[in-house]
């Protein structure tokens, strides 16, 4: 013990000399060092926000969550959810919104990879006639032998004219093509005519280039489109893969910012409908951008205060400041360390600062008060800042071991953000106790040579009305035992809570919608998955798992793989022969005047039969489309007639039109010759979510209910690995991580503690000494958690690490009061010195560090500063009256 003394004092005087000799050259060398890291952290410190690198990779299941991803590539959708109330009309206007969002976003294919919101006929592939039941087989194939004569005569010279004719008799009865006039074949017929007449119009009005970025003519790509409803039939969901920046905090901020400008020039088009931004890319990029606008305005509330308070105990702001610079030279450093240590930053690290603004300034305080106790009391610049350094020094250099203690216990560990922020954070500790050693004393002794302080006595030293306080310590030790016992049902209370969705910010559009799809729909944004080698073991897997209860949705290739096929082949057998010798090559007609406005009045007259059909038998909607094609009817004829020398702005829209028939029958023909749909024959966007780059077939597994409640999370990961133990995807992730963090900071915790008390021991070799210290830490810790209880304030995955940071300044604050009681002599008064004060100051200047969190919408930052907040009172309040009242226990004791 006395050679360990003896060490530490020798450092201290060394350090001491150092200071004394060339204060100034300490000062500079201190800031150029910090300008160099500051500099060299602001052009190459990185941000890595990979969610996958801040737990290690060779854990069993984050390694199968990366072979997976790397196998069938990145299938983290933003979810845009829109609301259809259920009704015709509502899915009308969603699907209307969303084909005009999806029109948007897929003009930045840079940034917006995919865009799935509906799949129409051509996006099934060519098999898509066996995916129809054998009823709508025979339906379509007696369609097909009567669009068989019609095909041969389009083909038979094409052209605008015609095309509006064939139209006009098919209208009016005068020809048949198997059914073209039910009502499932009238809408989407006149909408492909409202489509083209459109067109026409404005190609009259605006001349032939308004058609060249219009799109296609008839839009019969999108035949037969199925929207991407939920099974109630009350959401459209689009899924939406964007492309990721793991140097960005936010991930898909260019994307996100693309959807979301996006969504708000959508909704100004359809004003009656809601939809919103989903997906957990979208509530990772929210969630950061939160923390990140509460980070910031924290510290600067926390620097701001602290200074203040610094400017009222320290009279003046001479002091505060030269703490500030010394702490920000500790900080720039700590992004130098950062910089050469790991050379990135993860979603974890990058909150070291506002632990070092709430900690790291403690070390000055102690310094700064005891160099003002001893100017006021008649020494020397000189003389007040080496007492300050031998006296302060020990205990500073004590709080700060057992605070990197707390930081470094999670060292080493699986979940390697958390490690970072360990070795950062209680590297950053380090830094700032060489600096409040070094250069804080350096400014001292400079200021104070040069007389630059206007006083050496703050108004607030010493607080003797404490004196009073704990003059009678039995009574004060049974009212906190009374106050304990009363609040001793809060602490059964006291819980853990694992849903990461309660952490985020309150009214986030993200949040809002995601339980939305969780209260009102089957659609879930994670999925867990397997992979099977072949189809019949991905056929064997969902009969398995359709028997589990906590399972929903389940999602494989065989969605897209059609049943009954030898029967249905069977059906269209022979059936292409009808297309047969058809010029798919054709060239279009001369286009005229004449003919075109004679095609136009037959189609008006056949309108206007069928307008007077569908009003009596009261097809409102069908009536509406047939009224609105009648008014741009009438409109193109009008323009015509006053300028027939217009029509030939019609050549690039019949050249179109030529086109995208000669496609179709094509395409026609192509379906009616398919016999079977394998995996090798379905589209490359179906097969690519499916089938991996190694063969093998994924299982989607949506889980039933609220995935984000942990115990149904638990029991669907629990249900999934009693049938494959390997199973991965999004929610095993969530479910192995937090578990995991859960239990690093668990064992960080019981490491800070063995580690504090071990070092205790070795400063004292007295079990008394370690009990005594550790008293501010378990009275604090017991009535946080008595509190937390009363109060509803839950552990989570966002503020489990302010324990192991609260023991550490639980013991700090009890190794200063532990030392300056023992350096007093009989009949002086703790409260007549300044280590109350500078104690008092340090939890308060945490508190503060940490308050500024309570601003934060976050939740789980809010709760992070709530329970630093009250942790640390409830320490101070353990270390300025209980552990002061057992130390005059003691002294009564020892008096007899």
């Amino acid at each position: 013990m006395d050679k360990l003394k003896k060490i530490q004092n020798f450092l201290i005087l060394g350090l001491w000399r150092m200071v004394r000799t060339c204060p100034g050259t300490v000062v500079i060398c201190g800031l150029i060092l910090a300008i160099i890291c500051g500099v060299s952290s602001a052009l190459y410190l990185k941000l890595d926000s990979d969610q996958d690198n801040i737990i290690s990779h060779d854990l069993p299941f984050q390694k199968r969550n990366l072979e997976q991803i790397k196998n069938f590539g990145d299938q983290e959708y933003m979810f845009v959810v829109i609301e259809t109330g259920g009704t015709e009309h509502g899915k009308k206007q969603a699907a209307l919104f969303a084909t005009s969002l999806a029109d948007k976003l897929q003009k930045r294919p840079n940034i917006i990879k995919e865009v799935h919101y509906a799949m129409s006929a051509k996006d099934m592939g060519p098999g898509v006639l066996m995916f129809a039941s054998e009823s709508e087989l025979h339906d379509f194939v007696k369609l097909a032998r009567n669009i068989g004569p019609l095909g041969h005569e389009w083909f038979n010279g094409p052209g605008l004219a015609k095309f509006l004719d064939m139209n006009a008799e098919l209208l009016s009865g005068k020809k048949d093509m198997g059914g073209a006039a039910a009502p499932e074949m009238l809408t989407p017929m006149i909408g492909a005519l409202d489509s083209l007449v459109g067109k026409m119009d404005n190609a009259l009005k605006d001349g032939a280039n308004s058609f060249k970025s219009a799109g296609p003519v008839l839009n019969l790509d999108k035949a037969g489109m199925q929207y991407f409803y939920t099974r109630n039939g009350k959401l459209l969901i689009m899924r939406i893969l964007p492309k990721k920046d793991f140097a960005a905090m936010t991930v898909i901020g260019q994307a996100l910012k693309i959807v979301r400008e996006s969504l708000d020039q959508t909704r100004l088009e359809f004003p009656d409908v809601s939809a919103g931004l989903t997906g957990r890319p979208v509530l990772s990029a929210d969630e950061m951008i939160t923390t990140n606008n509460d980070m910031t305005i924290a510290s600067i509330v926390s620097v701001i205060l602290v200074g203040l308070l610094f400017m009222v105990v320290l009279h003046g702001w001479l002091r505060p400041a030269l703490v500030m610079i010394s702490l920000f030279c500790a900080m720039a450093w700590t992004f130098g360390f950062a910089l050469v240590s790991l050379g990135s930053l993860n979603l974890l690290s990058i909150v070291f600062a506002l632990v070092l603004v709430g900690i790291g300034v403690d070390f000055g305080i102690h310094i700064v008060l005891r160099y003002v106790e001893g100017t006021a009391s008649g020494l020397s610049s000189d003389e007040a800042v080496k007492e300050s350094l031998l006296h302060t020094g020990p205990g500073v250099i004590l709080g700060a071991i057992t605070s990197v203690c707390a930081f470094y216990a999670v060292l080493g560990h699986e979940f390697v953000g958390l490690a970072e922020l360990g070795l950062i954070g209680g590297t950053g500790i380090i830094f700032c106790l060489i600096s409040m050693l070094t250069v804080l004393p350096s400014l001292l002794l400079i200021a104070g040579r040069r007389n630059l302080f206007p006083s050496s006595h703050p108004r607030m030293t010493t607080i003797p009305f404490m004196e009073k306080v704990i003059s009678r310590p039995i009574t004060v030790l049974i009212v906190v035992v009374i106050l304990s016992a009363v609040a001793l049902p809060g602490l059964m209370k006291a819980g853990f809570n694992y849903n990461l969705l309660d952490l985020q910010a309150k009214g986030l559009e993200s949040v809002e919608f995601e339980h939305k799809l969780i209260n009102e729909s089957d659609e879930s944004t994670w999925f867990a998955v397997m992979t099977r080698p072949d189809l019949e073991s991905v056929k064997a897997l969902t009969q398995q798992l359709k028997k589990i209860s906590s399972v929903g949705r389940i999602d494989s290739i065989l969605n897209f793989l059609p049943e009954s096929q030898k029967e249905k082949a069977h059906i269209l057998r022979g059936e292409a022969k009808y297309l047969d010798g058809m010029n798919f090559n054709a060239s279009a007609v001369a286009l005229t005047p004449e003919q075109v406005l004679s095609s136009l009045e037959n189609l008006t007259d056949s309108l206007e039969g069928l307008e007077e059909k569908l009003f009596s038998a009261g097809a409102k909607d069908e009536l509406k489309l047939v009224s609105a094609l009648l008014d741009k009817t009438s409109a193109c004829m009008a323009l015509i007639k006053k300028n027939p020398a217009s029509a030939q702005n019609l050549v690039p829209i019949q050249s179109g039109l030529v086109s995208e028939l000669s496609s179709s029958f094509n395409w026609l023909k192509e379906i009616l010759e398919v016999r079977s749909v394998k995996p090798d024959d379905l589209p490359e966007h179906l097969r690519s979510l499916y089938i991996g780059k190694d063969g093998s077939y994924m299982v989607k597994i949506a889980p039933v209910g609220n995935v984000w409640d942990f115990d149904l999370l638990k029991s669907f990961v629990a249900d999934l690995r009693k049938v494959d133990p390997e199973v991965t995807g999004v929610p095993v992730v969530v479910f192995e991580s937090s578990l995991l963090m859960r239990d690093t900071f668990l064992h960080a915790a019981v490491v800070t503690i063995i580690l504090v008390s071990i070092i205790l021991f070795l400063t004292s070799f007295s079990i008394s000494y370690v009990l005594l210290t550790l008293i501010p830490l378990v009275v604090g810790i017991f009535w946080l958690l008595e509190l937390m209880g009363i109060t509803g304030l839950s552990f989570n995955l966002a503020n489990f690490f302010a324990i192991p940071i609260l023991i550490a300044i639980g013991v700090d604050g009890g190794v200063h009061f532990f030392a300056r009681w023992k350096e007093l002599s009989n009949g002086d008064r703790l409260y007549d010195t300044s280590t109350p004060v500078a104690v008092g100051l340090s939890f308060c200047t945490t508190m503060i560090g940490f308050g500024g969190l309570l601003l934060a919408h976050h939740r789980g930052l809010a709760s992070l500063g709530g329970i630093m907040v009250v942790g640390s009172a409830t320490c101070m309040v353990g270390c300025m009256i209980v552990l002061p009242a057992i130390f005059r226990l003691i002294e009564k004791f020892k008096k007899g």
